[in-house]
């Protein structure tokens, strides 16, 4: 039968490990709002896409050049579920008639809130949404910011909205005040609420976020 002295050492080597994953898990669960908020937005976007015309959203002009339908400067702005105020706007909305169910989105801004109170900003160059295949797509960088200090920056993102999944093969970086999240590529599932980095990924810990706030344990 192994020693006492052995017995001890692994307890302490198991103890160790279970407190490094205990604050792993602190940590990645100060990273996840953010990533969920990429999902959130996604979902406004829709929201406020199926509504593109005559009733409930703010056009500065309407055109038709080319067979496409061109709304100059859209906003919308309205309150999620529980009442907090969300607004999403675009330089300019596209669709091209003989495609009517896609829709081409430049210069995003989108504010909405988070949770715990907090607020998130995404800016993106521009989305492509179609209607039929519920996707949006994000073909250029663009980037997710919140008024806590934590910042998503991603070069590209396919968003399945009707089954709440999002995945880009691009690098993506997730930052915080207490920690960050470099990956060369991401996927995330159940509305942001499983997220998976892959490809060269490191994570990087502010020393003060494995302090044990006052009466907290790991």
């Amino acid at each position: 039968m192994p020693g006492s002295g052995e017995y001890a050492g692994r307890s302490h080597a198991q103890y160790r490990l279970a407190q490094r994953h205990s604050r792993r898990v602190r940590i990645l669960k100060l990273l996840l709002p953010l990533s969920a908020a990429l999902i959130m937005i996604a979902f406004v976007a829709v929201s406020w896409i199926d509504t593109l015309g005559p009733e409930g959203v703010a056009v500065e002009s309407v055109s038709l050049r080319d067979g496409k339908l061109v709304m100059q400067n859209p906003v919308m702005s309205g309150q999620g579920s529980d009442a907090r105020p969300y607004s999403m706007r675009a330089a300019r909305a596209i669709q091209d008639l003989t495609t009517p169910d896609v829709i081409a989105l430049e210069e995003i801004v989108a504010d909405l809130p988070v949770s715990n109170g907090d607020k998130a900003t995404l800016n993106a160059l521009s989305g492509l949404y179609n209607r039929v295949a519920q996707t949006l797509v994000f073909d250029k960088a663009f980037t997710v910011t919140s008024e806590a200090g934590m910042e998503a920056s991603l070069q590209s993102a396919d968003i399945d909205l009707e089954e709440g999944n999002l995945e880009t093969s691009d690098p993506v970086s997730i930052r915080s005040p207490e920690a960050s999240v470099v990956a060369q590529s991401m996927k995330m599932q159940d509305k942001g609420r499983v997220i998976i980095f892959q490809d060269k990924v490191r994570m990087t810990i502010n020393p003060s976020a494995l302090k044990p706030k006052d009466g907290a344990t790991n």
